[in-house]
């Protein structure tokens, strides 16, 4: 037993709170230093009748944004007070705020900063100056020495003059005479200030240069991560722009720029920010531009050119992993393909993984997962019903059994026994399986302000595939099958491999096959018999059905022909008529992108009640060239003018069209120069 524990035994609680203050005030065991002494702890205190003893509440510590707060408030003019406030505001996500206060830290940089530079000039001169003060006392005792040594030559140089047949007199005066000579050099130096300062000097300034510059780049690359946490890209577009410039040695912020512009259908100029971050980047890094610049390509329908960046991030892989093809390196490879979503392509080198371990739970997970994102439905749900049979693996991943079951009984068509699973779930769960779960089986009340955010376009982009199919998955079990088909078409849209989106995509088209089938035959004969109306009335009525694809794009085309030929356009439905107005709102006080790619969400849920209205197609050719979407945006043209007829605006539009059509092969020609061939 230790001498403290000792003492807590023998004393009981009252010593307690004396030994906890020796410890906290440092004080010594020694009666002198702590000034304490046992018998007056251990008398008992008398208690005063008609006072109770207040209990002390206990202090609640500051919060770090308040200790931040305080930091700025002592240090005003401190940029660096200033980004660790934004820091701190960004680590407890109120990014807002944060990118406020890094804001103010980069407009208070250039004053701040100039002022700690010339803090530091002042240090370095005043070192200077005290470094030169002791190398000239140093020298002056030099001095002094050099001179008792010469004297003490010229008298021994006397004196072997009187003895010239002293053994090695002659010897002895030339080593004499050569030390003379040196410390004599060393007498007569400059004493001048500028040789000790101006180095030292020159070098704190240059130093402080370049850690200005660092400092700098730090302080907008942390409002640019501030910005896309807010989803305001196009500012933090500008912000990465500025770190970059600041501080070029950091070229990862060239790929940042790449992937915010894709991100933001700046295809052409994501695939310019990769090819010049691929010609000055370390190359390890050069495969996760290449698959980009694939991702990209497919995007835009460049098939050759999207198999041709494929082939040289496989060859950049090959170079970094020195062409070792061990299980763990291709699954490596895998996970960066599927993160592009190039769920096909992933599958092999996922499957040499697997296969060195198939009884691995880990590795069923993970496997069952990637077939059913490749589209593979049957074989995912073998995969996880053996993943299953092992009772500590489906203790240890219930919830990801439950919602695996769930949404395959959904793609099997069992709906109700979809449900009966995802209740399972619960409302405690994770967010998105839980909002998912809860809206599929009803609880639309509940989950509205989930739905909300998705359908009004303010997923997180890393994200927005899943979101949508997630609720396109709600829509089609709760029965409203056009909500359901533009919440699939927009997860294509993110993601055009996402498998279960194009395993949902299917199904709806399986569902609507027949009814497709009959409605061409009936607007057929309403035209027939000249009944136009009814034609665009019957084909206006199967598209809302319809997910976007090759089937949408045949009905509408089609279904704009029969308008073109209508006397008056068709009304808009009140639910188009809602979402487009807000549209034109939005576009009317736009400010950025941002805001252009709400009006476009927007404008997508007017077609969907509205697909063949000419005005909408024709305005979201507008939004889609704005966003440099020029494939999009010549396919709209094209629909509009299937259906706009001989109005007024057709000459305009028509040039339109010929412009989009330029701009969109200039486009594509730019990407093909840079990808080189036969990788």
């Amino acid at each position: 037993m230790t001498n403290m524990n000792r003492i807590l035994k023998l004393s009981g609680p009252a010593l307690l709170p004396v030994i906890i203050c020796m410890v906290v005030s440092g004080c010594s065991s020694t009666p002198e230093k702590a000034k304490w002494k046992p018998t007056q702890v251990l008398k008992p205190q008398p208690k005063v009748e008609g006072k109770e003893e207040k209990e002390k509440k206990p202090e609640i510590p500051p919060s770090p944004v308040a200790l931040a707060r305080a930091e700025v408030a002592a240090n005003p003019m401190s940029w660096r007070a200033v980004n660790r406030l934004g820091i701190t505001l960004f680590k407890e996500k109120r990014f807002a705020e944060a990118a406020l206060a890094f804001e103010q830290a980069v407009t208070m940089f250039s004053i701040s900063s100039t002022m700690e530079n010339e803090q530091m000039v002042r240090e370095a001169r005043q070192r200077a100056v005290k470094a030169q003060r002791e190398a000239n006392i140093r020298l002056k005792k030099q001095q002094a020495e050099a001179q008792r040594q010469m004297q003490e030559q010229q008298m021994l140089a006397g004196m072997l003059s009187m003895m010239p047949m002293m053994p090695g007199a002659n010897a002895g005066t030339a080593v004499f005479a050569q030390a003379g000579q040196t410390l004599l050099n060393v007498a007569m130096t400059p004493t001048g200030v500028d040789i000790a300062t101006e180095p030292v000097m020159q070098e704190a300034v240059e130093s402080s240069q370049v850690l200005k510059s660092r400092e700098l780049s730090s302080v907008y690359a942390n409002l640019g991560q501030a910005r896309m946490a807010l989803w305001e890209d196009e500012a933090a577009l500008d912000a990465f722009r500025q770190a970059y410039a600041a501080d070029p040695s950091r070229t990862d912020f060239l790929f940042i720029q790449g992937s915010l512009s894709q991100r933001n259908n700046d295809l052409v100029g994501a695939v310019g920010l990769y090819a010049r971050y691929m010609s000055v980047s370390p190359e390890a890094k050069l495969p996760v531009a290449w698959i980009e610049i694939a991702e990209c390509c497919r995007n835009l329908g460049l098939t050759v050119e999207m198999l041709d960046a494929l082939a040289a991030a496989r060859k950049a892989w090959d170079s970094v992993a020195g062409r070792v093809t061990a299980p763990a390196t291709e699954y490596g490879y895998s996970e960066v393909l599927a993160t592009a979503g190039f769920y096909e392509e992933a599958l092999p080198y996922i499957r040499q993984w697997y296969a060195e371990k198939p009884e691995d739970p880990g590795r069923q997970r993970i496997w069952a997962t990637a077939l059913l994102k490749a589209s593979k439905i049957k074989e995912a749900i073998e995969v996880i019903e053996a993943f299953a049979k092992d009772p500590k693996s489906a203790a240890a991943n219930k919830i990801f059994l439950i919602y695996f079951r769930g949404m395959t009984q959904i793609h099997l068509g069992n709906f109700d026994k979809a449900k009966t699973i995802l209740r399972q779930l619960g409302s405690d769960k994770p967010s998105g399986l839980a909002d998912a779960a809860n809206a599929i089986c009803g609880r639309l009340n509940e989950t509205k302000e989930w739905i909300y955010r998705i359908e009004n376009g303010q997923s997180s982009p890393d994200k927005a595939a899943i979101d949508w199919y997630r609720l396109a998955c709600v829509w089609l079990v709760n029965g409203n099958l056009p909500r359901a088909a533009e919440c699939t078409g927009r997860s294509i849209g993110v993601q055009p491999e996402y498998g279960p989106a194009l395993i949902l995509r299917e199904q709806l088209r399986d569902m609507i096959s027949e009814p497709v089938k009959t409605a061409q035959l009936k607007a057929a004969q309403a035209v027939a018999d000249n009944n136009m109306e009814a034609a665009v009335r019957i084909l206006s009525d199967v598209l809302l059905n319809a997910p976007v694809g090759k089937l949408a794009e045949s009905l509408t085309l089609q279904g704009m022909k029969y308008v073109s030929a209508l006397k008056f356009k068709p009304r808009m439905s009140k639910e188009a008529q809602q979402y487009c107005l807000r549209a034109k709102a939005v576009l009317k006080n736009a400010k950025g992108q941002e805001n252009v790619k709400e009006a476009l969400c927007l404008y997508l849920w007017a077609l969907r009640y509205a697909p063949l209205n000419p005005e909408i197609h024709l305005s979201l050719s507008s939004v889609y060239e704005a966003q440099k979407q020029y494939r999009k945006a010549l396919y709209h043209m094209q629909v509009y003018l299937a259906g706009a007829g001989n109005n007024g605006n057709l000459d305009a539009a028509v040039e339109k069209y010929y412009e989009l059509q330029y701009l969109n092969e200039k486009e594509l020609r730019k990407i093909q120069s840079i990808i080189p061939k036969g990788n």
